[in-house]
């Protein structure tokens, strides 16, 4: 019924192609948000949070499972492993690349935090034995991550 009326707009009216499909989608929109019912839009609108197993959000998102229980809180014992994983993910898909074309090099020290020396400083580094390899991992470690590229790690 649709489609039939959007085409007899088009029959009516001299339109360009772009113009019948802002019609076409404008009918189906209206059509869609017609057909819900405002509860539904509603229950999700009002979901509660859950994330990382924590939150108001994750009794309902269990609903009385244990072994959903159990995930959740694996998860929430390991949240600060897996921010600590996405965070060095970042920093290494985004950063190395850029300070590489400004002469200088991302490295990893022991603590887990990241300092930048420039190429000079870096070749000293290697010639006292003192930067290794390291390959990113995910999944708590037990997968390596090879849409990575290798970090340089600072050796004690």
């Amino acid at each position: 019924l649709l489609v039939v009326a959007v085409c007899d707009t088009a029959k009516a009216y001299s339109v360009d192609r772009r113009q019948l499909f802002k019609a076409w989608i404008a009918g189906t929109t209206t059509a869609v948000a017609i057909s819900h019912s405002p509860e539904m839009a509603q229950a999700v609108i009002s979901s509660k949070y859950c994330a990382y197993g924590t939150g108001d959000g994750c009794e309902d998102l269990a609903e009385g499972n244990e072994y959903i229980r159990q995930l959740q809180a694996r998860s929430a014992a390991n949240k600060e492993t897996i921010q600590q994983e996405a965070k060095n993910a970042f920093y290494m898909k985004n950063y190395p690349d850029w300070f590489a074309s400004v002469g200088k090099s991302m490295i990893k020290k022991p603590d887990g935090t990241f300092m930048v020396v420039d190429d000079s400083e870096l070749q000293k580094l290697k010639d006292q034995n003192k930067i290794g390899l390291e390959y990113a991992t995910t999944l708590g470690g037990r997968v390596t991550d090879l849409t990575q590229k290798p970090i340089l790690v600072l050796k004690e």
